[in-house]
């Protein structure tokens, strides 16, 4: 049984054989160790962002094929199967690696043959064996792999590593020989994972020459005066799988995406197997549920994690689609996708060959039949005033609505005598919008009409001295509206005496 030794870092561990990525990692640069802005002489941008976490590396934005995007993520987590003698050593993203030890890597192919090394290289070699099943060593006696760079000068770009076709996880060797032969002591090894016009991105052990094993992503100027001319290198060689065997290993590699017709009855679409990158086109069906329900879209899962794509553009958990906190997206039919970074890190993981998604046929509600409107009542708005005294110098005004043909604006004036004043005025159940103005008026607005009956308001009045014989309470409307305009209203009890 092989022997475990941990590197030093937070992020060592391995579960079960596979790593997976936390987070939406496109979206989480701001935990890079390192980010430098600068602004050239003529306007163009130069960058160098360096990669502390594995968390902020995504497999799945680097290359098409999930099988290798699951490999590369292993890579990220540490596992490159690295040996210090016969004991594994794991070297995660962020970790420090010994510089003054020697590890070993163990070839993939028939022979077995070990490759001993240092620092850039060893690690280097590493991850290219753990990924294309042999180590580069000096980009000779390669059995599934071939040089599609060598000599190839100090100055990398875009187009030239475009011409070359440098795929995801190519060695890159550079080397002081300006020849362009290999140097042991005066060159650096990486990983190339991704470029363009713009940038690259990359992985390295030994980084700064103090061991740090970190992503990178640098522009095509920093990256040459970093590693190429500023740094009086040029490339060695550029070492990648044969095109027909990198397709052997992972060409095949997809996920598939089911469609289940949530219940109803039709015709069921086929199996999507989608690769990173792809484009596809979500399918139509004549299926529909019984009772009217007919089909409306689809509605995407994965199943292997219980994540639901939601309507604010992101994965919720079923358990909160379940509580109402979010909302399942319905995506139309014969609508054309990209398989993307949305879902690419569904639910906050990368997604890889074993993760499962389902579309589910969405339906909507089948019609209901119009309702017929209640007639509006006719009439006059009946209103009765009436008033207790629950407590010497207390009195307590009602008025209550027994036939209410549609109101949405009333106003109610009180005329009080004086030395009495409102206390509290608490509205009823007719009308919404109410508040109390000057001069003792009370109002209702409302945005529609209100049909209700019962009690309109209770005002609590309070006399704050005697009242001369013959005291009266005078209630009256200013004006009574509904929506198409003037109600009709009656006041009973306008005029109540408090003595």
């Amino acid at each position: 049984m092989k022997k475990l030794n941990r590197i030093k870092s937070g992020y060592g561990s391995r579960q079960n054989g596979r790593r997976t990525l936390k987070g939406a990692c496109a979206l989480f640069m701001l935990a890079f160790l390192v980010v430098f802005t600068l602004f050239g002489l003529v306007g163009s941008v130069a960058k160098v962002i360096f990669i502390s976490s594995p968390y902020n590396l995504c497999a799945g934005l680097y290359t098409e094929s999930p099988l290798l995007a699951d490999k590369l993520t292993n890579v990220f987590s540490g596992d490159i199967d690295l040996y210090d003698g016969d004991t594994e050593v794991y070297l995660p993203i962020g970790c420090t690696m010994d510089n003054h030890k020697c590890y070993s890597v163990i070839s993939k192919t028939g022979s077995g043959n070990r490759l001993y090394g240092y620092q850039c290289y060893i690690y280097a070699n590493a991850v290219y064996n753990y990924l294309y099943k042999e180590y580069a060593g000096h980009g000779t006696n390669l059995d599934h792999s071939v040089n599609v760079l060598q000599n190839a000068g100090g100055t990398a770009s875009y187009e030239q590593f475009k011409n070359a076709g440098v795929m995801c996880g190519a060695y890159l060797r550079t080397t002081a020989n300006k020849d362009g032969s290999y140097n042991g002591s005066n060159g650096h090894s990486l990983i190339v994972l991704y470029y363009n016009e713009s940038e690259i991105t990359y992985i390295e052990g030994n980084g700064e020459g103090i061991g740090l094993v970190r992503g990178a992503i640098l522009s095509w100027s920093d990256f040459n005066a970093r590693q190429l001319s500023g740094r009086g290198r040029v490339i060695c060689h550029v070492t990648q799988p044969t095109r027909s065997y990198y397709q052997n290993l992972y060409g095949s590699s997809t996920i598939s995406f089911r469609f289940d017709l949530n219940g109803g009855v039709g015709t069921a679409p086929a199996t999507l197997n989608l690769r990173y990158g792809d484009s596809f086109t979500l399918p139509n069906t004549d299926a529909e549920l019984p009772g009217g329900y007919r089909f409306t879209g689809w509605t995407l899962k994965r199943t292997d994690l219980d994540y639901w794509a939601d309507t604010n553009g992101e994965w919720s958990s079923g358990s909160k689609i379940a509580s109402g906190a979010a909302k399942k997206k319905v995506f139309m039919p014969s609508k054309s996708f990209v398989f993307d970074s949305f879902f690419i890190m569904a639910g906050g993981s990368h997604t890889s060959v074993s993760s499962k998604f389902v579309f589910y046929a969405n339906y909507d509600k089948p019609a209901t039949p119009t309702p017929v409107p209640t007639p509006r009542p006719t009439g006059a708005f009946a209103m009765n005033a009436a008033i207790t005294s629950p407590s010497a110098n207390t009195y307590e005004l009602t008025v209550d609505v027994t036939n209410n043909p549609g109101v949405a604006y009333l106003e109610l004036n009180l005329n009080l005598p004086k030395n009495v004043e409102i206390v509290s005025v608490r509205n009823g159940q007719v009308l919404g919008g109410m508040y109390s103005g000057a001069g003792n008026n009370i109002t209702w607005k409302m945005a529609g009409d209100s049909f209700e009956n019962g009690r309109l308001v209770t005002v609590t009045l309070k006399s704050t001295g005697s009242l001369p014989q013959g005291s009266k309470i005078e209630t009256g409307v200013g004006s009574c509206c509904g929506e198409p305009g003037d109600v009709e209203y009656t006041l009973a009890g306008g005029v109540l005496s408090l003595k």
